[in-house]
């Protein structure tokens, strides 16, 4: 999956997305796309729509899956790396209850970006 299939997917599972998505620099670039499912994902967390968060961390995992090379190093340098940073305003328990929905292929991603971090 390139960007503009990427792109459409996220158009297809979330239309409230469809006005960010179609600016010509969002087509251009996967980390460009990757943000804005990044922010939406970050606005249904301070909204508690746990839902919606659900069905977002399940359409990232699915283009982390399908994804070309330049998707998937986009997930892990946005939507993985802001993971700790979406889940900030959280309390304990919505973030245990965010973290046993995230998909493993994504939970993998973040846990070895934590130890390859050092931290």
């Amino acid at each position: 999956m390139n960007q503009l299939e990427a792109a459409r997917e996220i158009t297809t599972v979330l239309p409230e997305t469809a006005a960010e998505l179609s600016g010509a620099q969002t087509l251009k670039s996967p980390f460009a796309l990757i943000r804005v499912i990044t922010s939406h994902t970050r606005k249904m967390v301070v909204q508690h729509n746990e839902l919606m968060i659900e069905k977002c961390l399940k359409l990232v995992d699915r283009i982390y899956r399908k994804g070309d090379l330049a998707i998937k190093n986009a997930i892990e340098n946005v939507f993985i790396f802001s993971l700790d940073n979406i889940l900030f305003s959280c309390t304990a328990a919505e973030r245990n209850r965010v973290f046993s929905k995230i998909p493993i292929n994504l939970y993998t991603g973040y846990v070895k970006q934590i130890y390859k971090s050092g931290i």
